[in-house]
């Protein structure tokens, strides 16, 4: 499934053009566009293509509407453009614009994921302020986690099972990320629930790679195996063959792994142990 950012579904399910006021006594409004030309400016931004046309869109609606309600919005959008861009820098500009969110909403779930995962992949093991990072990406999927129970519905037009579909996918996403903390600290037992609680919420090839892989990282080869054999078994007819390719040729190399070590467990105690980490994860 493509994955949307949250605020953006919230935003499109609230009808951004709508500049109706919430009647007294109900929860409070949906931001609203105050004009024809503010919204134009936010269907401009949803609807753009490309990492730096996104952030151009989301530049001119704050340059354009000083006061726009759809600031927090705007800076969410343009993390995620700059975290799709991938590179140091970019993934720098990503995580201040995702910081500048939660200034104007600590509770901002999609932010607060956007931040965690960035501070896991640029983390390095050796790195003097690993134990601060983690502990920051911690807190921020534990905000997520808060944020995502407490939301509610946006828009009584949004059918219930769409709502129930995205926050389920957001639970996934961060019991998955939840999973990769606990595996950069090497807690492999955390890891393996968190993944197979992603998995519950959102079966991705993703979330499964990364579960066999941790089991193998654990020592737990026979369990590696089944996934693997799993996951191998599966035709993946919803993804583009390339991606298939990708995925099935990480999960032979992670079952070769777990098959070396369990062949060495099994055999003579002077055999040395065979079992090598395997490569990342394929990406989300």
């Amino acid at each position: 499934m493509k994955r949307m950012i949250l605020a953006g579904i919230l935003a499109m399910a609230a009808g951004i053009a709508c500049l109706a006021q919430a009647p007294a006594g109900k929860p409070p409004a949906p931001p609203k566009a105050k004009s024809q030309e503010e919204a134009k400016a936010i269907q401009a931004m949803m609807t753009a293509q490309g990492p730096d046309a996104i952030i151009k869109a989301a530049d001119d609606l704050q340059t354009k509407f000083v006061d726009t309600q759809f600031k927090e919005l705007a800076l969410a959008t343009e993390a995620n453009a700059y975290r799709s861009k991938g590179d140091t820098d970019s993934l720098i500009k990503a995580q201040i614009y995702g910081e500048q969110t939660l200034t104007l909403n600590p509770a901002n779930v999609d932010a607060n994921m956007l931040i965690a995962e960035i501070l896991i992949q640029t983390t390095a093991a050796q790195a003097l302020n690993k134990d601060e990072q983690l502990a920051k990406a911690q807190k921020c999927l534990a905000a997520a986690q808060d944020g995502l129970k407490n939301l509610t519905k946006p828009d009584a037009r949004m059918p219930d099972v769409d709502w129930a579909s995205v926050k389920k996918e957001n639970s996934a996403r961060i019991h998955n990320d939840l999973g990769m903390l606990a595996s950069v600290r090497k807690s492999w037992d955390v890891a393996i629930t968190e993944f197979k609680a992603a998995i519950a919420d959102g079966d991705q090839p993703a979330y499964e790679a990364r579960l066999a892989a941790t089991y193998q990282q654990a020592g737990r080869n026979a369990e590696a195996i089944a996934t693997c054999d799993k996951i191998l078994a599966d035709p993946f007819t919803d993804l583009p063959p390339a991606a298939v390719a990708q995925i099935k040729s990480y999960i032979n190399n992670v079952k070769a792994a777990a098959t070396r070590a369990a062949a060495a467990k099994a055999g003579p105690a002077t055999t040395p142990a065979a079992a090598t980490t395997p490569a990342p994860a394929p990406p989300k």
